[in-house]
């Protein structure tokens, strides 16, 4: 008899490499409270994980190889705590920076939406081009509509031209930051 088919989403599989990176080793336990998931789901993960040649699992606790230091990088998401409600429509904010892939934004609606089915209320994208930022699609930059917001976002981010802001919204923060990471992933097309 099987049990439970475990939920899980590349949005799971990288808060864990992620918090594991930023631990450098971090137990079962630890983890899956930070993650958010159940242990049975994490074990799953981890197997996943192992599989792929990206963690190496001690009794000392989990840690990552250089593989997944790699990908981590590869990946190039920088994730900050943000309030920006000028801009966005959630109680909780969390924003993420995607390197070099402005191009492929069209109105932001696509990572809208991805936040939403990741669980998040929504996100709000912003293109960064010749030193502005600016919504997609919009003349102006948020340096003239929202002057404070975007100095804000600017001195969390190190931009470089052609980044892509994801502010994910939400009702929590682990919803906001779960719709920003969704949106992000599906915007990399990342693969494990």
């Amino acid at each position: 008899m099987k049990g439970p088919v475990p939920r899980f989403t590349k949005v799971h599989v990288w808060k864990i490499i992620y918090e594991i990176f930023k631990a450098g080793r971090i137990g079962r336990q630890k983890l899956a409270k930070k993650v958010g998931v159940g242990e049975g789901t994490l074990r799953t993960i981890l197997a996943f994980l192992k599989a792929r040649n990206f963690i190496i699992i001690k009794q000392t606790g989990i840690s990552l190889t250089e593989k997944a230091v790699s990908f981590l990088d590869k990946c190039g998401l920088q994730i900050a705590k943000l309030q920006t409600p000028e801009i966005t429509a959630g109680k909780h904010n969390c924003a993420l920076r995607v390197r070099n892939v402005a191009h492929k934004i069209r109105l932001g609606i696509e990572q809208r939406d991805e936040a939403i089915k990741a669980g998040a209320s929504g996100a709000t994208t912003l293109i960064y081009k010749n030193n502005l930022l600016s919504f997609p699609g919009e003349a102006q930059s948020l340096k003239h509509t929202h002057p404070k917001i975007s100095a804000i976002i600017i001195s969390k981010f190190k931009l470089e031209n052609n980044d892509v802001i994801i502010i994910g919204f939400g009702n929590t923060l682990k919803s906001a930051e779960e719709g920003a990471l969704a949106a992000a992933l599906g915007l990399i097309q990342v693969k494990f």
